[in-house]
């Protein structure tokens, strides 16, 4: 982690930058600055990636770049090295045509524990950037779809991870004291059963009210979506879509609405054959996906009262994150409409501007501190197998990237001597009355 910190850091002084390196609790952040001004733009990538495993089933050497059929491949091609080498050198493009002083405020800022879920950001942030506000934070990566198209994110979905444990006796007992006794894993499938209906709805009390609604123009771009709902079920084999999910209506519920989902049932027995017993207990492993303004700690509290509302007080719940929050920017932001035009010139189809990712990102200290807004604008195209063997990117799309990045930086140099020359205006203005 230090090695590759240290690599980092080299990339951007080499590249005009002054540089930081500062303690996170696992992996080091690398800080990068440059410029000055009214306009203050911060770009965040991470330099950690997933283990490689499983080996076997890569077809070349996971950290040796190698290129196949106009695609590079490699451990963290995608996520998220790729995503900061076609910035990086976008940026170096840029300085060769416009190489003067800068107009406005870069920070880059370079996470060496993103993998794990950031976990030392938010203190990060509040120490070294307290007080300090940034426009606009660039994150770590956008999407390109099958045909090409680019795709801006403007927010993520919060995420929240916990357990729920039940034990019923000190040991596993012989299954027929199941006439008398209670059982673990019937518990915990009751309680799991009463989270949610059969159309997915959430069922825990309170669990929607702080749902911000979705603006005018965020439910215009849901209600065209980019691809068709048949294309989904193709591409992922899906085949129980929920109640009420339809062609109609399955892209505004991947951006907009918070769901729960079961990841694993352990307890009891599960090899071959049979063994009766009544297990002495189980778990559940559940996550959620949140929406604005819902609060992760939150939603752990309303969980622990619609459980014990439920006869369920027995069951514990271990939380295993609940950090994430959802964040969601403005659509019409400028730099999106920035981001429209460059992508749009230098990929040569028009982008896709998405309100939401369904995923999750830890991208709500930079609101909440810094008050920043996010967009997501990159290369991570469909077929990249991100955290799988056989991560890439695809050659070309690289190369474009490297285009629409220095074409960025040209328009936020322009926005920065604009608002600077804006600056001067109104302090002449002040002096002169």
């Amino acid at each position: 982690m230090a090695e590759c910190a240290d690599a980092v850091r080299d990339l951007l002084a080499e590249a005009g930058f002054r540089t930081e390196v500062h303690p996170g609790k696992v992996g080091p952040f690398v800080v990068g600055e440059v410029g000055g001004g009214p306009l203050t733009v911060m770009i965040y990538n991470h330099y950690d990636v997933q283990p490689e495993d499983p080996v076997a089933l890569w077809h070349s050497p996971p950290f040796e770049l190698s290129e196949r059929d106009g695609r590079w491949y490699g451990r963290g091609a995608a996520d998220d090295k790729g995503e900061f080498v076609s910035r990086l050198a976008g940026w170096r493009l840029f300085r060769e045509q416009c190489p003067g002083p800068l107009p406005f405020r870069l920070i880059w800022l370079v996470d060496g524990e993103e993998e794990i879920g950031s976990p030392s950001v938010e203190d990060f942030l509040k120490t070294r950037f307290q007080g300090e506000s940034v426009d606009v934070c660039w994150w770590e990566y956008g999407e390109i779809d099958t045909s090409g198209r680019p795709i801006v994110l403007c927010g993520f979905k919060g995420v929240m991870a916990l357990e729920l444990r039940c034990r019923t006796a000190k040991a596993d007992l012989h299954s027929s004291l199941g006439a008398v006794f209670d059982n673990p894993l019937w518990r915990l499938a009751a309680a799991t059963a009463s989270l949610r209906d059969p159309s997915g709805r959430v069922l825990i009390e309170g669990f929607y009210d702080r749902i911000r609604q979705p603006a005018g123009e965020e439910e215009a771009l849901s209600a065209e979506p980019p691809f068709t709902f048949e294309s989904l079920v193709q591409a992922t084999g899906g085949q129980r879509a929920l109640g009420g999910i339809d062609e109609a209506s399955f892209y505004r519920a991947m951006n907009f609405s918070p769901c729960m989902n079961v990841n694993g049932f352990s307890g009891g027995y599960a090899g071959e054959g049979a063994k009766t017993v009544l297990p002495a207990e189980g778990s559940v492993k559940i996550d959620f996906r949140l929406v604005p303004d819902q609060d992760p700690q939150e939603v752990v509290t309303l969980l622990r009262s619609h459980l014990d509302r439920a006869g369920f007080g027995d069951i514990e719940i271990v939380v295993h994150d609940a950090n994430v929050k959802p964040v969601r920017s403005a659509t019409d932001h400028w730099f999106i409409q920035d981001a429209r035009e460059m992508l749009e010139a230098c990929f040569g189809l028009p982008p896709i501007i998405q309100p939401s990712s369904p995923a999750s990102g830890t991208s709500h200290p930079f609101v909440e501190q810094l008050g920043a807004s996010i967009v997501g604008i990159g290369i991570t195209h469909h077929g990249a197998m991100l955290h799988s063997p056989n991560e890439n990117i695809i050659v070309e799309q690289f190369s474009a990237m490297i285009e629409c990045s220095a074409g960025l930086f040209q328009k936020l140099a322009e926005r920065g001597r604009r608002q600077t020359a804006e600056a001067a205006e109104r302090l002449s203005n002040r002096a002169g009355e």
